[in-house]
């Protein structure tokens, strides 16, 4: 990214650009756009060595943990202790949500099949609402359908979760 914007930034100076301008289009302080700006060479910003944590040495252990049950910060803090760590909470804290951030990414992963290969079913109940039916009052539900490659949706209100109205929503659908 940094040699990206040298570049664009000696271009724009070529044109007559000044400082505040670049600090403002490239969300960059104006001291550093001045230095991008002069400079002849790409600016070349070493790797910061990686220091160790204390919790290094238990983030295998935490990750095992993570995915056995869904145990609090707390709860993994006190399993490593008794393994040998000495470290604060808020380390043990950090580490958890960087994890279970990415579980929950990992969650969300869309799901594809080959057309005509899968179609997804759920019902739907609508506690709030009756309809009347022949003069008598009846639960509200829902069919759904959704097909799994093109995202299609089929969409049935009913009276009732049977098992002949599940076959009657799904010969609808199809």
């Amino acid at each position: 990214m940094i040699g990206d914007e040298w570049m664009n930034i000696r271009a724009d100076y070529n044109k007559g650009m000044n400082y505040t301008e670049f600090s403002k289009k490239y969300g960059i302080d104006p001291r550093t756009a001045k230095k991008y700006a002069k400079s002849s060479n790409k600016p070349n910003y070493p790797k910061n060595t990686s220091r160790t944590s204390k919790i290094d040495p238990f983030k295998e252990l935490i990750d095992e943990k993570l995915t056995e049950a869904p145990y609090s910060a707390v709860r993994r803090q006190e399993i490593i202790t008794e393994h040998g760590f000495d470290g604060k909470y808020t380390i043990v804290k950090d580490y958890v949500r960087t994890k279970k951030k990415e579980l929950n990414k990992q969650a969300t992963v869309r799901f594809e099949t080959m057309p005509g290969l899968q179609g997804q079913v759920d019902w739907a109940h609508f506690p709030n609402h009756r309809v009347m039916v022949d003069g008598h009052e009846h639960k509200l539900y829902c069919f759904l359908m959704i097909l799994g490659f093109s995202r299609m949706r089929y969409i049935e209100f009913v009276t009732d979760m049977s098992t002949d109205t599940l076959i009657q929503c799904h010969i609808n659908a199809f």
